[in-house]
């Protein structure tokens, strides 16, 4: 159950970024004074990235293994929140939300393969695969939620 509860956490991350940050615009655009083109970066730069690279996750997670490529998606992403959160300007941001794609296309192919090695009766891994793939789903709805939780409460950095 652990693993599967930290594949799950990892891929609810990666979808709350997508809807998450687009409530934090407007305090983003006053605290940092971004422009339309800046703010249309900050929300879909991430999911370009994301998207262009998420083949080449999939391919580097078979290649060098998907344990060490879901850590290093992790740790990037990490990074990369962190420097969101602690960016002064528009540029920096931007950088970080496009980092943060780059490691969401690490993070999100590799539990397939670690919840096959995990889970190798079919129906077991089918449920596993199943309750991964809902937690995506809530949290790619929760994302809006979440995001005015945060902003109301602690600002936009809150939301990374």
């Amino acid at each position: 159950m652990a693993p599967l509860l930290a594949l799950s956490l990892g891929y609810f991350l990666v979808m709350l970024d997508v809807t998450v940050v687009g409530v934090a615009i407007p305090d983003i655009r006053a605290s940092l004074g971004a422009g339309t083109s800046a703010l249309q970066w900050i929300v879909d730069g991430y999911s370009t990235l994301f998207a262009g690279l998420l083949l080449l996750g999939g391919a580097l997670a078979d290649r060098v293994g998907h344990r060490r490529t879901f850590l290093a998606g992790l740790a990037v992403f990490t990074g990369a929140s962190l420097a969101c959160a602690l960016a002064d300007s528009p540029g920096p941001l931007i950088a970080g939300r496009l980092a943060q794609g780059a490691g969401a296309a690490l993070l999100v192919p590799a539990p397939l393969g670690l919840l096959q090695v995990t889970y190798p009766d079919r129906a077991v891994r089918a449920r596993a695969v199943a309750v991964w793939g809902a937690g995506a789903s809530v949290a790619f709805g929760a994302g809006p939620v979440v995001g005015g939780s945060l902003v109301a409460g602690g600002g936009w950095r809150a939301v990374f």
